[in-house]
């Protein structure tokens, strides 16, 4: 008969509990903020972000990359997940607007991106919609619909930083704060075995 573990010890990270987790959220002091911001660079970073640069594969770039937008917006949107109609959709919009710098052109495409990409490759393991992805080119080509994955990973990493920037320069009555602890509780809660 398998033990149930309880909920406290389950790890978050390699070495980071629920429980820990759940003290820093309680605590709010300067230690708590800074163990949480590792908390959330460490989950996207090993999770996502150290292994996109090693890969090969366009389409896994994407894939992977559109999996850690619609994480990274939940998070700084305070969202449990991305169901419902219409979700997604604008988690992709509202990225795109708060990143423009780093995706100039992709806030007018987002619905186009978001099904014809993100949709595409995720639902039907091709881009559709007469778009490709490559590894070389411009960020984004609108005219020739093509978007190079290497360079949408190396400005999805400066996205992450731009938002761990955001944590570290606000305190925990800001709304950035709000969204992120409503989320790492979410993720605590998501290690309990539900019967």
């Amino acid at each position: 008969m398998m033990k149930t573990k309880n909920i406290e010890d389950f790890l978050l990270t390699g070495t980071v509990t629920v429980g820990q987790a759940r003290k820093w959220i309680k605590v709010k002091d300067e230690a708590a903020k800074s163990d949480l911001i590792k908390l959330i660079y460490h989950r996207f970073s090993n999770r996502y972000v150290k292994h996109l640069h090693h890969i090969d594969s366009g389409f896994l770039k994407m894939a992977v990359s559109c999996l850690m937008i619609e994480t990274l917006e939940s998070f700084r949107q305070g969202k449990k997940d991305t169901k419902g109609k219409g979700v997604g959709q604008k988690m992709f919009k509202d990225f795109f607007t708060t990143e423009e710098k780093l995706f100039p052109g992709f806030k007018d495409i987002a619905p186009d991106f978001y099904s014809s990409i993100r949709c595409g490759i995720m639902h039907q393991a091709e881009t559709t919609n007469a778009w490709r992805v490559l590894r070389k080119g411009d960020l984004l080509d609108k005219e020739n619909r093509t978007i190079n994955s290497t360079k949408f990973v190396e400005a999805l990493d400066k996205a992450l930083g731009n938002y761990v920037d955001s944590l570290k320069a606000s305190d925990f009555s800001a709304v950035i704060w709000k969204n992120a602890i409503f989320k790492i509780e979410d993720v605590c809660k998501n290690c309990k075995v539900i019967r």
